[in-house]
């Protein structure tokens, strides 16, 4: 007879779960993508439109509040890592499909800080993944924020890891140069 969940004792159950890397991996679509234009939001001073090459057919934009960080020519043709499959939404009236990654100073509370996680050593449309891992064989549905940033991305001696697991592919890791020890949204 089969053991159920119900017979397994609190360590046993625990044991059967899969790990945070894992339920990232499950969840979450991290994929490297060119940035192929750079405009400023006609309704929003903080705002960039940015118009991605992740791999697919059909180009995909994205808004993100980095203006007071980076000036257009800083961002334009530069490979970043986009949050796929993060649930679409609309910032002042344009869709963004997706949301770039970037670092901050730990302790930065107010949203002071900010370092675009520039991804130069792999290939646009590379899948990103917690060192050890493999993507998902299946396509995932959408991720929303809340559940995205529930998982304790940080940067740890230059490193983006997740739970003391690296985030790449093909035995390269994605990097932060500023915030070395920080935070990763």
């Amino acid at each position: 007879m089969a053991e159920t969940t119900e017979t397994l004792s609190i360590p046993e159950q625990l044991e059967l779960q899969p790990s945070i890397p894992e339920q990232f991996r499950d969840k979450v679509v991290l994929k490297v993508s060119k940035i192929i234009n750079v405009e400023q939001h006609p309704g929003g001073t903080m705002l960039y439109i940015l118009t991605l090459d992740c791999g697919d057919k059909e180009p995909r934009q994205i808004v993100s509040s980095i203006v007071p960080f980076y000036k257009p020519e800083e961002l334009q043709d530069k490979h970043i890592v986009l949050v796929y499959n993060l649930k679409p939404a609309n910032f002042r009236g344009v869709r963004s499909n997706g949301m770039l990654l970037a670092a901050s100073e730990a302790a930065d509370e107010e949203h002071e800080t900010c370092e675009v996680l520039f991804a130069p050593d792999f290939a646009v449309g590379t899948q990103l993944e917690p060192e050890g891992l493999e993507p998902p064989q299946e396509k995932l549905c959408y991720v929303k924020p809340d559940k995205f940033f529930s998982f304790p991305l940080v940067t740890k001696d230059g490193f983006v890891e997740l739970e003391g697991k690296k985030i790449g592919a093909e035995g390269k890791f994605l990097t932060a140069s500023v915030y070395k020890n920080g935070v990763v949204g």
